[in-house]
């Protein structure tokens, strides 16, 4: 049984046809391509969908993989693309207008977000992997729920966003990755994901400001 490895030596062994490294992979890297995943689509089955998606994709095309780009930049660029592609055909599909939000993971009327400080930045209206389960670890059931809040904030804010600048937005101020990696995940100029960014927080400033004015007293 494989207990450790690289994730270029799963990959290798994954691509040699070793079906346990694949699932030492997989169990490894789902969580953080399904938290991608659903801070784009902010929809927690669309997001597991993602993930059955981009790792069977994997699978099916491990021979496409070079060792020289790591792991989780490709795979991270496979899952905000499919991501991209859904939220692009979610949009497609479903009529305009307001109004309130259902309980899978979307804000309804007088949701509030006790503990949501978006003075120190709007990153904070998105959650990443890290404060889910620092929640738990630290807050018990309790934080847990006000995370889960926090999260159906940034659904209904986010919503206001173009699949571009939402991606760029998740990628580089949520999961912290590089505007570099950022730029290549993407396919578009370094310059071009900082301008994606500006734009997507000066939209989600004002939106914060509109809809949860309470927030940011």
């Amino acid at each position: 049984m494989i207990e450790n490895g690289s994730d270029r030596e799963l990959m290798a062994r994954s691509r040699a046809g070793d079906t346990e490294a694949f699932r030492v992979l997989f169990e490894s890297k789902h969580q953080r391509v399904y938290l991608i995943a659903l801070q784009v689509l902010g929809n927690p089955s669309q997001a597991e969908e993602v993930v059955q998606d981009v790792f069977l994709a994997l699978w099916q095309h491990l021979d496409r993989y070079r060792p020289r780009f790591a792991v989780d930049t490709w795979l991270t660029r496979i899952a905000t693309n499919r991501a991209i592609d859904v939220w692009r055909s979610q949009r497609r599909e479903r009529p305009t207008g307001g109004g309130s939000r259902n309980e899978e993971g979307h804000a309804t009327d007088g949701q509030r977000a006790s503990g949501l400080s978006p003075g120190g930045g709007l990153a904070a209206t998105g959650p990443s992997a890290e404060r889910e389960s620092e929640a738990g670890r630290n807050g018990g059931p309790e934080a847990v729920a006000r995370w889960h809040e926090v999260q159906a904030i940034w659904n209904d804010l986010a919503d206001l966003l173009p699949p571009q600048q939402r991606a760029a937005f998740v990628l580089r101020e949520i999961e912290e990755i590089s505007t570099g990696e950022v730029a290549s995940t993407l396919g578009c100029s370094a310059s071009t994901v900082r301008s994606h960014v500006a734009e997507a927080r000066r939209t989600l400033q004002a939106a914060l400001s509109e809809r949860y004015p309470e927030l940011l007293r």
